[in-house]
């Protein structure tokens, strides 16, 4: 039997990355794991090399995906089937809030990020009650987050972790709140928030900025109108696990556009880039992917399909 790694003779982890590191070793050999498929995203890429290291020494062989994943929906359990390995370690995220089957186990490990909060000045938030949410790395922040915003006058409310594309805990709690701050670095998470004033504090700038969310609405509406005109739609579908829907929701968007008098085709692929779709004969898309697809830059209007009963 191997030694566990919280025996008393083991070195206490000291820097964020062994303790994860320690974390992630201890519950692999619980699954007895032997050979796993190791999945970051690019902010957490620079520590992959070291954790397949230090696991290559514990008897775990590795191999690490490459290809770019933007989220618990995004994973390579293909790839993990056909490198014959008997585990998916998804690191960054927390389970996928939708259930879906997969070719391997998955084992999402959050890898939690300690950040200072020193420097921190809530006084540009002028709202008082105020929704707090951060991603799954940061919630042992939100505490301190709460102490600071009660010393700046404000009430908080702790609504939990969003994704890009979930926003529920936030939406729960958004009738109690004049606004909400997220804790974390980027936008694409908190520009998934609608209704309220959002605030961003970035860990690594310790910055506070007001979020122009009104800006992509007249950019979604922009592109409804410009779709309004359009003939021939192209209906995207992806093959990501958790961005796949059915294909009878492809069909049921055709058949929507159908009585519209528009002409409609499936379209299907992986990553979904406005390259992918140039030359397709087309005037419009309709997407039935991740929903945030539509924040990126298409040279053709593309449409969620919640958007069809605006044509």
């Amino acid at each position: 039997m191997q030694p566990n790694a919280g025996t008393a003779h083991a070195p206490v982890p000291q820097t964020s990355f062994e303790r994860n590191a320690h974390a992630l070793l201890e519950e692999l050999r619980q699954r007895n794991a032997r050979r796993v498929l190791l999945q970051a995203p690019e902010g957490l890429r620079t520590s992959v090399i070291a954790l397949a290291s230090l696991l290559g020494q514990s008897g775990i062989s590795t191999v690490i995906s490459c290809d770019a994943t933007y989220g618990a929906c995004d994973l390579a359990d293909k790839e993990a089937q056909a490198m014959q390995c008997d585990l998916l370690v998804h690191i960054g995220h927390s389970k996928f809030y939708r259930d879906f089957g997969t070719a391997v186990p998955v084992l999402y490990f959050p890898w939690n990020m300690r950040a200072s909060l020193d420097g921190a000045d809530f006084s540009s938030i002028h709202e008082e009650h105020i929704g707090i949410v951060t991603t799954v790395q940061h919630t042992d922040l939100l505490s301190e987050v709460r102490d600071l915003l009660v010393k700046a006058g404000k009430k908080p409310f702790f609504a939990g972790n969003i994704l890009g594309c979930y926003t529920l805990p936030a939406q729960k709690i958004e009738s109690n709140v004049d606004a909400f701050l997220f804790v974390g670095s980027g936008k694409f998470h908190p520009l998934g928030m609608r209704g309220k004033p959002v605030y961003t504090f970035d860990l690594e700038t310790k910055a506070v900025e007001k979020l122009d969310t009104a800006l992509f609405e007249k950019r979604r509406f922009a592109a409804i109108y410009k779709a309004k005109d359009a003939k021939t739609f192209g209906i995207i579908v992806s093959t990501k696990e958790g961005q796949r829907e059915l294909l009878g929701a492809a069909e049921r968007v055709r058949q929507q556009l159908e009585e519209k008098d528009k002409k409609a085709y499936v379209l299907i692929m992986d990553e979904v880039t406005s390259a992918k779709l140039e030359g397709l004969k087309v005037d419009a898309f309709v997407n039935t992917a991740c929903p945030r697809i539509m924040d990126d830059h298409f040279a053709k209007p593309l449409i969620n399909a919640e958007d069809i009963e605006y044509l």
